[in-house]
């Protein structure tokens, strides 16, 4: 009896121990529990981040409706009229500033790929012509090797989201009188002042022929376009007077352009501002009510051939945009 009293008395024992154990286990896990929580009040943005997130079947209003709205919105980019990229191209070289980045192979660094920038006028097939000092690295590059690039970017370019063209090939020295004058005349077309092209040391060049295209339009935008695509293709009409169109709208009618925005897009601009017009419709940078801020495209109900299309149709879409 002994022995079986000893044998309970250790029973006993240990299943105190385990129970002091347990509840010292449950007395931490509490104080942690009580920290985190302190923590987590002292740092706002935690806040949120601590709360269990909720199964998909248990949307909130607010979830469903921004859910519906970015359906609606992608549902109609997908589908909205747009230049081509060939035309976008084309359109980019014929109406740049003039002034672009040529990159050729160094004469004096081992053929190392040298970039500079450089004035150039669009041929009228799109190639462009330039007027080089033989003075310049360039310049030396090209008569050692025509193999050269230029990259142009759009007359509104203000970031990796705008347009820009790379025109691959070879640029040779025009040598004959009649290519020669007829490089001047449109040089001067884009650079009127460029006097100095008549100087001694100054020559004409051109891009004769193009091997490759690469075009970057934004964000998941960019394509490799066919040499022959590119040269079938006439700039687009309609972008040769983009800039004062969108102006106006832009310094006038801006809420006009959120009007159109909420009504045939289908998204909660808070401000919108036009960043080109073609004759398809309008590039908008759109800052949305909860500060994002993208670009879309805004479709015409019908191409425009000209100024006085162009402003039919921007009144026709403002009235349905804002009518009772």
């Amino acid at each position: 009896s002994a022995m079986s009293g000893g044998r309970e008395d250790a029973r006993l024992s240990t299943l105190a121990a385990m129970q002091l154990g347990f509840a010292v286990q449950c007395i931490a896990a509490a104080a942690l529990v009580h920290r985190a929580a302190a923590f987590r009040s002292r740092v706002p943005g935690l806040r949120s981040a601590s709360r269990v997130a909720r199964p998909p079947s248990a949307m909130s209003d607010d979830d469903a409706a921004q859910k519906l709205m970015q359906e609606k919105f992608m549902e109609h980019q997908k589908g909205a009229a747009k230049l081509s990229c060939a035309v976008q191209s084309r359109s980019i070289v014929a109406y740049s500033a003039g002034y672009a980045v040529l990159s050729t192979n160094s004469k004096a660094d081992n053929g190392y790929p040298a970039g500079a920038v450089v004035g150039f006028a669009p041929g009228e097939d799109g190639l462009p012509l330039f007027f080089l000092s033989s003075i310049s690295g360039h310049t030396r590059d090209l008569l050692a090797s025509p193999k050269a690039s230029l990259t142009v970017t759009s007359g509104n370019f203000d970031g990796a989201d705008s347009g820009r063209v790379n025109l691959l090939g070879d640029i040779q020295k025009l040598t004959q009188p009649d290519e020669v004058a007829a490089a001047r005349e449109r040089f001067l077309k884009t650079h009127p002042e460029a006097y100095w092209i008549d100087f001694g040391d100054f020559a004409a060049f051109r891009m004769t022929e193009v091997r490759a295209i690469r075009f970057v339009g934004g964000f998941a935008g960019a394509a490799n376009i066919a040499p022959l695509e590119y040269l079938s293709v006439a700039p687009d009409p309609i972008l040769a007077f983009s800039t004062p169109v969108a102006k106006h709208m832009n310094d006038d009618h801006s809420e006009t352009t959120v009007a159109m925005v909420r009504h045939y897009v289908g998204l909660d601009a808070e401000s919108a501002f036009i960043t080109s017009v073609d004759s398809l419709g309008m590039q908008v940078r759109v800052t949305r009510t909860n500060g994002e801020s993208l670009k879309l495209r805004l479709p015409f109900p019908r191409p425009a051939a000209g100024r006085k299309e162009v402003k039919d149709l921007i009144v026709e879409m403002t009235r349905a945009s804002t009518k009772c």
